[in-house]
């Protein structure tokens, strides 16, 4: 089974389970500022990002995936091909991750949830932040009058003020809408 073929199985989940939901979906959305790249994310209400990992793949990456997708993600699954992989993996992920295991069939891969995911513990706010552009971010800032002194403001320092200036729930919030509400992408 190649990652592909398990990128396909797992957004078809995801439609499923965020139907009837305004939802946006994003295959290698890019994170970290660019450092890493999400295989497959639903954007909704929340946030949920899946990484896939087949038979052929190594995990070398994995560890500086988690601690990206774990800075910004609200919910989490890696998404593994193989029994010890599955093993492998359970060690490598906080527990509030979920584990799907992606398994052959003559109809494509199926998922089946090895464990359930909860909710992050916690969120980095100035990571959330970094998933909006300089300006979507600038106009959360504006929103909530917390603008002044950063119209010509380097993204970097927008991003810090909108992290410093918004209570957690409220940044993920405006920060989903912004992603929600783009055009282009």
């Amino acid at each position: 089974m190649l990652a592909p073929q398990i990128i396909v199985a797992v957004e078809k989940r995801l439609r499923r389970s965020h139907r009837g939901r305004r939802t946006v979906y994003r295959r290698e959305w890019s994170i970290a500022a660019g450092a890493t790249r999400i295989d497959v994310a639903a954007i909704n209400g929340k946030i949920t990002g899946c990484e896939v990992k087949s038979a052929r793949d190594n995990f070398s990456r994995l560890a500086s995936q988690v601690k990206s997708y774990s800075a910004v993600l609200d919910t989490a699954v890696a998404v593994i091909e193989g029994d010890r992989a599955v093993s492998r993996v359970e060690s490598l992920i906080p527990d509030w991750w979920g584990i799907w295991q992606a398994i052959e069939s003559s109809r494509g891969p199926i998922l089946r949830t090895i464990r359930e995911t909860s909710h992050n513990p916690s969120p980095d706010p100035l990571a959330i932040t970094q998933l909006v552009l300089r300006d979507e971010a600038y106009c959360i800032l504006r929103k909530h009058s917390i603008h002044t002194g950063l119209r010509t403001a380097t993204r970097w320092r927008i991003w810090n003020a909108l992290a410093d200036g918004l209570p957690l729930d409220t940044l993920q919030h405006e920060v989903r809408e912004a992603i929600k509400a783009r055009q282009a992408w």
